[in-house]
């Protein structure tokens, strides 16, 4: 692990959205090609994803997805990487504030 190698990843881009539009909208609509990326990373079981939405309810592997999902605790990752990218390189490189400072105007830039 070599300290200097450090990978950066550019944040998703977020989504506006208007609530009363939000309102309008069915489940199928917030489906993506995406969708499925979200089971494979938590490994949650996307089976009952193949039965039609009114018999998600008595099924077994919705009923682990939603428990599952309803103690997931969303954090903002790109600003938490960006805290800690920035404390990593802020030890690496200087201990002079005015030198840490110019170097932050730079990257900014």
């Amino acid at each position: 692990n070599d300290p200097h190698n450090v990978t950066v990843q550019l944040p998703v881009k977020r989504a506006i959205v208007d609530a009363a539009v939000i309102q309008t909208k069915k489940l199928e609509d917030f489906v993506s090609s995406n969708t499925l990326q979200f089971f494979k990373i938590t490994g949650i079981s996307s089976k009952f994803l193949e039965k039609d939405v009114e018999m998600w309810i008595k099924d077994e592997y919705y009923q682990a997805a939603k428990c599952t999902t309803r103690h997931m605790k969303v954090v903002n990752v790109v600003a938490e990487r960006g805290v800690a990218l920035m404390d990593e390189y802020n030890k690496l490189l200087t201990n002079d504030e005015e030198q840490k400072q110019f170097l932050l105007l730079v990257v900014r830039k």
